[in-house]
């Protein structure tokens, strides 16, 4: 690390389908929208009009013991490893069997641009890039030793390896940032929600997390950004400020 650089990207992730475990990828373009094929699907109950929302409805506790992939089709990977293509009958039977009710992947609609067919409005407006640092994650587990603090539990886009420890990147908050060759605006605070203590995959659940989110940090690990101009980023690219 530089003496300029005040971090370096040490993990992309996308997430296809809402709710659901994502993918890691050694590059990704940054977009207006934020990470290409990031949050681009949700999860859907036909009979209720429903979308996911494990950390609120236990129907749906079990989303992110599933995983999305969008290598060159959207596919999903069920608890026994099986990676099924998302919209072929065998997904959605498996769809059913993992939710015990019928469950569809529909195209998430932001209101902006043309409407898909059949997509749905997702159950919260998102900013782009979901950052998060080593350095909180470090701070985290120092208070809580006996908790798996894996940045699965927090759904970044952008984990981003720093030397300090600490909430490091609430400092960034106002600031511009050149990753790659894009360029971000660090805006707000990431707030936590239930989703962080929902067990996933192996990790199981946590109910210490937000409760030491919220008296260490005020609720926030990570920082939200915009994408103030479009561009590719990769592993190992160094986050460069650019002012106040």
């Amino acid at each position: 690390m530089s003496q300029i650089d005040i971090g370096r990207v040490g993990q992309i992730w996308r997430y296809p389908v809402s709710s659901i475990g994502g993918e890691r990828v050694n590059e990704a373009e940054l977009t207006s929208a934020g990470v290409e094929e990031d949050r681009r699907w949700c999860l859907f109950d036909p009979a209720t009009g429903e979308v996911a929302a494990p950390e609120k409805r236990k129907r749906w506790r079990s989303a992110p013991d599933l995983v999305a992939r969008h290598p060159e089709q959207l596919e999903l990977r069920f608890m026994d490893g099986t990676w099924l293509p998302a919209f072929s009958d065998e997904a959605k039977r498996a769809l059913e069997r993992h939710f015990g009710f019928a469950v569809e992947v529909r195209p998430a609609h932001s209101g902006e641009g043309p409407i898909e067919p059949n997509s749905v409005r997702p159950r919260y407006r998102r900013t782009p890039i979901h950052l998060l640092t080593t350095g909180s994650m470090r701070a985290l587990a120092r208070l809580l030793p006996d908790s798996a603090i894996d940045p699965r539990r927090f759904r970044p886009n952008l984990v981003v390896e720093t030397e300090a420890d600490g909430f490091v990147e609430q400092e960034w908050i106002g600031r511009d940032i050149a990753v790659g060759s894009a360029r971000l605006r660090v805006i707000e605070p990431c707030t936590r929600c239930a989703f962080v203590m929902i067990g996933q995959q192996e990790l199981g659940q946590d109910r210490a997390i937000l409760p030491e989110i919220v008296a260490a940090a005020d609720g926030a690990l990570g920082v939200l950004c915009s994408v103030l101009a479009p561009g590719a980023t990769r592993t190992g690219d160094g986050l460069l400020p650019e002012g106040r």
